[in-house]
């Protein structure tokens, strides 16, 4: 019979491999080897990589894809025969992340035959953080029963900072997509690190960094709030030094364009948007559809 616990294993697995797959496709960027493999799916007409560094990279990201594919479809069925009747919802949201990951394959497909369209390589990593996202919260809503937080304006100021995140993930695409990273190498802004420049790409640069600013406080805020929530603590210190490195590294990317540090800021910046949005997931109640009735056939019985 299959367990809950193999479920979750399976689950928080899943989870773990699309955000690996996430980390090497910055890896591919910032290495410039999305072209590696100019065809697709196979790799310069073969189902193996050709003896070069670049083609080696996009292999091994199509590669993590794969497995990432195979557990997320193992996910899906388990899900269905362990939850489908205790708490349907957990199956319903591994669903949804299959069909996100199957326009994310055609899109991959799309991305790679137009050479690697700014907009369309910005679409395909927005679309790669929501199945990451529905990963997590299946893991997540699997986890053993719970009111909550019973503060709901904490709640709702969770989800939105978990909202929040990706659309700083999002500005820091533009960023990318635009070429923006490219013209402005200084921080806190641009020219010498203090000044305000809208010319150009430049501008997207302007929008990320300020959306950094406005949002980070509010992150900030969430998380020291979060700290006296038991149920997230854990999970808030973690996310609080994340993003404290996060800052850090995007720093040095912007001052050093090395390709390290380009690599890292996106692998925290996905990091950050996990534990938020895993803050948001864990404030909310989860509760089994049996339980549930009994205690609504108690509350109705006559006294």
């Amino acid at each position: 019979m299959l367990s809950i616990a193999f479920f979750r294993r399976v689950a928080f697995l899943t989870a773990l491999f699309a955000y690996l797959q996430i980390a090497l496709g910055g890896v591919v960027r910032v290495t410039a080897s999305g072209l590696g493999c100019p065809d697709w799916p196979l790799c310069h007409g073969r189902p193996y990589p050709a003896a070069d560094v670049h083609s080696i990279i996009e292999y091994s990201h199509r590669t993590v894809g794969a497995i990432t594919g195979l557990l997320l479809i193992a996910t899906v069925v388990l899900a269905w025969a362990v939850f489908r009747h205790q708490r349907p919802l957990v199956a319903w949201l591994a669903t949804a992340s299959l069909v996100a990951i199957a326009a994310e394959g055609a899109l991959g497909g799309v991305v790679v035959t137009n050479e690697l369209a700014p907009w369309l390589v910005l679409v395909h990593l927005g679309l790669a953080m929501i199945i990451l996202g529905f990963l997590i919260a299946t893991a997540v809503m699997s986890l053993p029963t719970t009111e909550g937080v019973r503060d709901h304006s904490f709640r709702r100021l969770a989800l939105i900072a978990a909202a929040a995140t990706y659309f700083l993930l999002l500005t820091g695409s533009t960023v990318v997509a635009s070429s923006a990273d490219e013209s402005c190498h200084a921080w806190p802004l641009c020219g010498n690190g203090l000044a305000l420049d809208f010319a150009g790409a430049n501008a997207f640069t302007m929008l990320h960094r300020g959306a950094v600013l406005v949002i980070g406080v509010m992150l900030v805020y969430v998380l020291i709030g979060s700290l006296r929530q038991a149920s997230v603590r854990p999970v808030a210190l973690v996310t609080l030094l994340v993003l404290g490195l996060q800052v850090a590294v995007g720093a040095a990317a912007a001052l050093t364009n090395a390709a390290l540090f380009n690599g890292l800021h996106v692998a925290i910046a996905t990091l950050v948007w996990s534990g938020m949005l895993s803050i948001a997931l864990l404030t909310l109640p989860r509760t089994d559809r049996e339980r549930a009735m009994s205690r609504l056939a108690v509350e109705k019985r006559p006294a």
